[in-house]
């Protein structure tokens, strides 16, 4: 362990690059981390300071027995939905329940309504400590989170820790229990532990103390837009619903099969541990919504509601479709074998490199969005020519986000990458100052990308309207669903268009992301009237009428 003499003090330092020693500094078993004890950190070190809220910055003001200074940023006036929101974490909290929902639409202001709930039960328990967990990419979503404390009012004189869910261990001791007590958690992006056999998952649910009674537990606010694509897959809301039926949590532990017992058409999916919709479900959209609305009113039911959701007063995104239809060359490229169109294309071998079932199935929809990075790249060119920044969303990086930028590029268009890694905060900001008209990116969450942001020094985003595409199409409705709201937030309009190649993979991969974009919007009673324009475009039994009027 680091110890500090007369006259000095302890750094810890992050971000330090693997088996990479500062000068000056050494690394320490006792803390996990590189540190310097000096009376004065040194120029060189000053890039590895540990930043305010970090886990780094815990450790160091543990080992000095000091509060460092929080972070700074311009202030923010908090919108009389975000004040409400608070109120109603509030409330949910002075009634004893152990934790509430907040499944907003994206760009309501989730963010700012949780750093009020969570002061605001601080303040009402006499509480201390905040955690709050955050999605990839940590490097955008922690300082984001960070600017955020420091602008709606400051971090009120509590002890907040922001961490990636995928550091989550690092508060866990060798027996497995949490070496931190929290007072409260937020969980960012809480879609991202619905899969109960995730690492990430099984660490939340330890430091969250799900097994445990409400009263031995922290509060739990859990942001997210999109509960998840069925209600076995809300299991970080487990102990919740346990409450609310009064009931154990290890009743409802496994909650797939607490769900089936209860009714809903729900059987266990093909990897153990998760759940999947029946044969039934799976063949009928209004079941679905059904379901879904079965445990959403379960929340909306108690007294008061432990699940807050608010539409976006601006509206739901403008969203169509753009079918391409392929030449006689392209669908003889398409129709090659895989080793063929990878040879020709110019493709790296990636291991195995067979393709079968699943892995055809990929191989295919590589296929259809690399052959129509062209167009995507003329469309989108004309677009940034009609005076628009121009959002393209992709899934996939060597057949899709990696050509698409390059065909931009050499005809002169800037591009800012968020895909791949590098610097990724600066590649976000060149395109929300205007720089580069042109982002294309593969992180479906945790970003903002609209018109008119305000910085944390007080300026703002290009006012430039903001058009999306997606160059592919996501099986995911969450990941879906996220990325429309990457710019259609904060009072900012995005439309967005769905291109697909008619009569490919990618057509079935439409189909399926529209109809789970209509289970994630049920899910929260969101508005759905958007998805009614994109439904025209396929056949309408995949989608009845019915399932939009409910």
């Amino acid at each position: 362990m680091p110890a500090a003499g007369p006259g000095e003090r302890i750094w810890v330092l992050e971000d330090v690059p693997f088996r990479c020693t500062p000068p000056g500094s050494r690394y320490f078993r006792g803390i996990r981390a590189y540190a310097y004890v000096g009376p004065q950190l040194p120029a060189h070190l000053e890039m590895f300071a540990s930043k305010a809220y970090s886990y780094a910055r815990w450790t160091e003001d543990a080992l000095n027995g000091v509060r460092s200074r929080g972070a700074q940023a311009a202030p923010k006036t908090p919108r009389p939905l975000q004040i409400e929101g608070a109120r109603g974490i509030a409330s949910a909290y002075k009634s004893g329940w152990r934790g509430i929902l907040v499944s907003d639409d994206m760009g309501v202001g989730k963010t700012g309504t949780a750093v009020l709930g969570a002061k605001a039960i601080c303040h009402l328990g006499g509480g201390n400590t905040i955690l709050v967990t955050v999605d990839r990419p940590a490097r955008i979503t922690i300082p984001a989170w960070r600017d955020a404390i420091a602008a709606y009012g400051g971090d009120g004189g509590f002890r907040w820790l922001i961490m990636s869910s995928d550091q989550l261990k690092k508060l866990l001791g060798p027996n497995g229990q949490p070496r931190l007590n929290f007072d409260v958690v937020i969980n960012d992006e809480a879609h991202q532990f619905r899969h109960i056999t995730s690492d990430r998952t099984r660490y939340m649910r330890r430091i969250n103390k799900l097994s445990a009674p409400p009263q031995k537990a922290p509060f739990v606010i859990s942001l997210t837009a999109t509960p998840g694509h069925q209600p076995g897959e809300y299991t970080y809301l487990s102990s919740l619903l346990a409450q609310i039926h009064g009931e154990s949590p290890a009743a409802w532990a496994d909650l797939g099969a607490r769900l089936v017992d209860i009714g809903l058409p729900l059987e266990p999916g093909w990897d153990k541990g998760k759940w999947q919709w029946n044969a039934e479900a799976k063949q009928s959209p209004a079941l679905q919504t059904k379901a879904v609305t079965v445990v959403r009113e379960w929340m909306e039911n108690t007294d008061p509601p432990v699940i807050l959701h608010r539409d976006a007063p601006w509206g739901p995104a403008p969203i169509d479709g753009l079918p391409v239809d392929f030449t006689a060359e392209q669908w003889a490229s398409y129709n090659q074998d895989w080793a063929e169109f990878r040879t020709e294309m110019r493709l790296a071998r990636t291991g195995r490199d067979t393709a079968r079932g699943r892995a055809a199935l990929i191989r295919f929809r590589q296929k259809a969005s690399l052959l129509r990075a062209p167009q995507t790249a003329e469309l989108v060119a004309a677009t940034v020519e009609r005076g628009y920044q121009v959002l393209v969303a992709t899934e996939l990086t060597t057949t899709a986000a990696e050509p698409v930028a390059e065909l931009l590029e050499a005809q002169g268009i800037g591009v800012s990458r968020i895909f791949g890694g590098g610097d990724l905060e600066n590649e976000r900001l060149r395109f929300q100052r205007g720089q580069n008209p042109v982002v294309v990116f593969n992180t479906a969450s945790a970003i903002n990308l609209q018109a008119s942001e305000m910085f944390t020094d007080g300026t703002y985003a290009s006012s430039t309207p903001r058009v999306g595409f997606f160059h592919q199409p996501r099986y995911s409705g969450i990941a879906a669903r996220q990325t429309i709201g990457r710019a259609h937030r904060d009072g900012q309009v995005c439309p967005w268009s769905l291109i697909y190649a008619a009569g490919t993979v990618e057509e079935s991969a439409a189909r399926t992301m529209i109809d789970r974009l209509l289970v994630t919007a049920t899910s929260v009673d969101g508005d759905i009237s958007a998805l009614e324009a994109i439904a025209k475009l396929f056949d309408a039994d995949w989608l009845p009428a019915s399932a939009l009027d409910e």
